[in-house]
């Protein structure tokens, strides 16, 4: 399934990938690594990440040929699963990830959004804290926004 979000710029050279987090790994550097995905969703072709135990049974099934991790998370991946030793997983992950979309670290603000107070959708929302409304929005019927939003 495709991003609906942004574009994936993959593949991208694990060349890259390994030289962008400080790796230094022998193993082909030429193969390309087609998308960063979540431990179920990943496929031969992409990269992953674990970084808590709670996630210890979709890691040991995981597709991926590699794996952001720790060195304490690293046995519970298949063999089949390279992993890449890194000192914070979510922080590479999010490195990694803007190398595959660049267009997801750039944050176009509605420069029209008010906070829902301040707008005919008080009285007709059932709606959390933090709400802000585009200039162009339609909200249908029965709808619940949540908090930040």
């Amino acid at each position: 399934m495709s991003n609906p979000f942004f574009k994936n710029n993959g593949p991208i050279k694990f060349s890259k990938i390994i030289k962008t987090l400080g790796l230094n790994i022998k193993l082909d550097k030429d193969r390309e690594i087609y998308d960063i995905k979540d431990l179920v969703a990943s496929s031969n072709d992409d990269i992953t990440f674990f970084h808590s135990n709670k996630y210890r049974d979709f890691a040991k099934k995981t597709k991926a040929s590699f794996c952001l991790t720790t060195d304490s998370l690293k046995s519970e991946l298949p063999e089949s699963c390279l992993a890449l030793i890194v000192e914070n997983v979510l922080v590479s992950t999010s490195i990694i990830t803007s190398i595959f979309y660049p267009d997801s670290i750039n944050d176009n603000f509605d420069e029209t959004a008010i906070l829902i107070n301040d707008t005919h959708f008080k009285d007709k929302v059932n709606f959390g804290k933090n709400v802000l409304i585009g200039k162009n929005v339609s909200i249908g019927n029965n709808c619940k926004i949540g908090h930040n939003t």
